[in-house]
């Protein structure tokens, strides 16, 4: 996208403790950095973490900024979500520095079952069934988004490079020839030559920049909460689906699980209205027997799903990660995948710039990244999108369809290393911090 100020495509780095004036604030500072992020979530923090951290080459001068304060929350241990992070993601995890952080508060995925129909969970048939044998390594953990923005943060505390802003407001951005300017409601401005949004689904970022966004409400709500259990869960996960949603259990350390309950937004908003005790007699009824009795750990998160892209996620002088760029459905839990994946990527077009020469923000390195995610987000949201209209439904036709296709891929090993590959998200051309590089 042409931003219509730029005028060369090489540029010298001003020392990075350098202050600008302009005509417009000469009375006001501008500290300049490589790099802005505005968002501090796992997104922001690990891209952060990738250009600016310990083991980053070379290494940018980051600021990230955001209206709440990111070590307050990454502290605080409220976000009790569960994700599953891929074989892939687990590498950049490695690559930034912060496994050993991470690896304690995670829960491998040894055994996965998919089930369809309506009823009782643990009397449903397991159509499709994936196995990790002994000594191999499983497609993908799953922890609590707590401790993943409790590690990245440690990461980003250990990175003299790395300054976080938190508590902060931004007013508005302004493109100025070879830099974005972010100025606050305080008064102060920063500038870098590239701006990284990792805001979130209503991206401040995204709006100023004025891109559109294409989607639809799939007319469903996800609950998130964690339970504890009495019997062991065997690092088995199981994603049964009906005509209102997915309904996932996911094991975490210890008898713990992760639950994603996919339904209609009446029985969503019968669910977080009823008191503890009453949940926890309909989460039991709903799971059944098997793990023993169960009870909410900490508190029920309700979100609405919808599928969301944006049209473009480049603009002058900025890149657009994780939800700023697309919201897919949660059926496989590759959401927070997808968005680490925009951050290894942007991280490799940056760094072999940056070693080149280049200006790290121009059209030219933008572009780049556009082109080598903008497939790999069309497609996983399509087969997102696919696997929603095939499995959450309750049409004769399909129901048949659907179950004779999960027996048939059940019964082919070559279909099943395929899909265990893709959900270890080691598929396609990856960047470096990805292939553990």
């Amino acid at each position: 996208m042409a931003s219509g100020f730029e005028s060369c495509t090489f540029f010298v780095p001003m020392p990075l403790s350098a202050y600008i004036f302009t005509g417009t604030d000469c009375m006001t500072h501008t500290a300049e950095f490589d790099v802005i992020i505005i968002g501090g979530g796992p997104n922001g923090l690990a891209m952060a973490l990738a250009l600016g951290g310990a083991r980053a080459t070379p290494r940018a001068r980051v600021l990230v900024v955001d209206a709440r304060d990111p070590r307050k929350f990454a502290a605080s241990g409220n976000d009790t979500r569960g994700s599953a992070l891929t074989r892939a993601t687990q590498n950049i995890f490695h690559g930034l520095g912060c496994w050993a952080d991470l690896k304690d508060h995670v829960a491998e995925m040894r055994h996965i079952i998919v089930t369809d129909g309506k009823g009782m969970l643990e009397a449903r048939p397991s159509l499709l069934s994936f196995f990790t044998a002994d000594g191999d390594k499983a497609a993908a953990v799953i922890t609590e988004n707590r401790w993943i923005a409790a590690a990245l943060m440690a990461g980003v505390d250990r990175s003299s490079d790395i300054e976080v802003r938190g508590g902060v407001t931004v007013a508005s951005i302004v493109r100025e020839v070879g830099f974005s300017r972010v100025n606050f409601a305080d008064g102060q401005s920063v500038r870098a030559p590239l701006l990284v949004g990792a805001d979130g689904r209503n991206s401040f970022v995204r709006r100023e920049l004025g891109i559109p966004v294409e989607g639809h409400d799939d007319r469903q709500v996800a609950l998130t909460f964690s339970i504890a259990h009495e019997l062991p869960h065997g690092l088995r996960a199981e994603e049964h689906f009906s005509p209102t949603g997915v309904f996932a259990l996911l094991p975490l350390p210890g008898n713990r699980a992760s639950i994603v309950w996919g339904t209609s937004p009446e029985e969503a908003a019968q669910l977080m209205a009823i008191d503890e005790t009453t949940f926890n007699a309909a989460l039991n009824e709903k799971i059944g027997t098997h793990l023993g009795r169960t009870n909410l750990e900490g508190t029920r998160q309700a979100y609405p799903l919808k599928r969301q892209v944006a049209r473009e996620i480049t603009g002058p002088r900025t890149a657009l990660i994780g939800d700023a760029a697309h919201i897919i459905h949660p059926l496989a839990g590759l959401g927070l995948n997808l968005g680490f994946k925009d951050v290894a990527a942007l991280a490799d077009c940056v760094a072999d710039a940056m070693l080149r020469g280049e200006d790290h923000g121009s059209q030219a390195v933008l572009e780049r990244y556009a082109r080598w995610r903008r497939f790999d987000i069309a497609s996983t949201i399509a087969a997102m999108e696919g696997m929603n209209a095939l499995f959450v439904n309750d049409l004769p036709g399909l129901t048949l369809l659907r179950q004779a296709a999960l027996r048939l891929a059940d019964r082919l090993p070559a279909a099943k290393s395929a899909l265990m590959d893709e959900a270890a998200g080691m598929s396609g051309a990856l960047p470096r911090l990805m292939r553990g590089l």
